[in-house]
């Protein structure tokens, strides 16, 4: 995700809603979202998390793309949860930064929807040949 776009949205979410805690909810998830890099090592090379191993694997895109978080089912997941909240700020902040984060991605990287639905990857074995159309792609 491009960085300026993370600081001009979170500008402008403050603006609209007046609300730190949008903003800052935002800003965190649209961050920790990438954490799911981190899972997807762990569940294919176990434990001890060694950071060189984990950043070679990332750079050479040899992981499996399970990516956790990157679903647009999280999208009607967080849209539910900030609908039963009556719109708590720190919910809906949550919401945009997942829903910010997926369509900078989908945006950058230029791969297809279906790539970020969870259930495709899933039907795909997660297997990165069958769900990317370009190798060396990092969703």
């Amino acid at each position: 995700m491009q960085r300026g776009t993370v600081w001009y949205t979170n500008g402008l979410l403050y603006l609209a809603f007046k609300s730190w805690a949008m903003a800052a909810a935002n800003l965190i998830t649209g961050v920790l979202i990438d954490l799911d890099y981190a899972a997807d090592y762990l569940m294919q090379r176990r434990l001890p998390f060694r950071i060189k191993e984990f950043m070679n694997t990332y750079h050479e895109n040899s992981l499996l793309k399970v990516r956790l978080f990157h679903g647009w089912e999280w999208l009607a997941v967080w849209g539910l949860a900030a609908w039963l909240t009556d719109w708590d700020l720190w919910v809906t902040g949550i919401l945009f930064g997942f829903g910010q984060h997926l369509i900078l991605d989908k945006i950058n990287f230029g791969e297809s929807f279906l790539c970020y639905s969870l259930w495709w990857r899933w039907k795909k074995g997660f297997k990165s040949e069958a769900i990317f159309r370009r190798s060396g792609r990092r969703e």
